[in-house]
């Protein structure tokens, strides 16, 4: 940690992110960089983690509630809208 802040010293940007639905579990990878700008030839750093589908949703509801956003509500199939 740097010194009079609460800022981890390692830390970098969320760029990138997908999934993989394993049935009751899913795999969720996150690609990150600490350059700004990506230099030429540097790959991003990539993060792999395994999940039950309950724990998706509360990281999803915190997520939700610490950006003071709401879901999308799903839209109607169909010719009027």
């Amino acid at each position: 940690m740097t010194q009079g802040t609460d800022i981890p010293a390692d830390f970098g940007a969320l760029v990138g992110w997908d999934h993989q639905d394993l049935g009751d579990r899913l795999m969720v990878r996150l690609q990150s960089t600490q350059t700004p700008g990506l230099e030429a030839g540097k790959q991003l750093d990539e993060f792999r983690y395994f999940m039950t589908k309950n724990q998706a949703v509360v990281l999803a509801n915190f997520l939700f509630s610490i950006s003071d956003r709401l879901p999308q509500a799903k839209r109607k199939k169909g010719w009027f809208r």
